[in-house]
């Protein structure tokens, strides 16, 4: 089965921890729908990316027109000074064989 993923990337410096959990939860809300949606960190570089799963590529597409996703992505812009990188991907589960 292919699901279809939804990044969102973005820095905003070391001891945000806190700042990217919000963030994340706004963006969450937004993937209302989604399979699931995840918070990457990297604490010490302060880097974060957000993975919201879905099952249709269209939703996958869509999401970063929401208006919540928008608006978060604008906010984004202004603290980082240039917009988050958003990526489309295509997602097939590897299943580890038994050994």
């Amino acid at each position: 089965m292919t699901l279809y993923g939804t990044e969102i990337s973005f820095r905003l410096g070391p001891g945000t921890v806190g700042e990217a959990r919000a963030v994340a939860a706004r963006l969450a809300v937004a993937a209302a729908g989604c399979r699931r949606h995840v918070l990457f960190v990297d604490a010490d570089a302060g880097e974060y990316g957000c993975l919201a799963e879905w099952d249709r590529r269209e939703d996958a597409e869509g999401y970063s027109e929401r208006p919540g996703t928008r608006d978060e992505i604008a906010r984004l812009a202004e603290l980082q000074g240039k917009a988050p990188r958003v990526r489309l991907y295509a997602m097939e589960e590897a299943v580890p064989s038994p050994t």
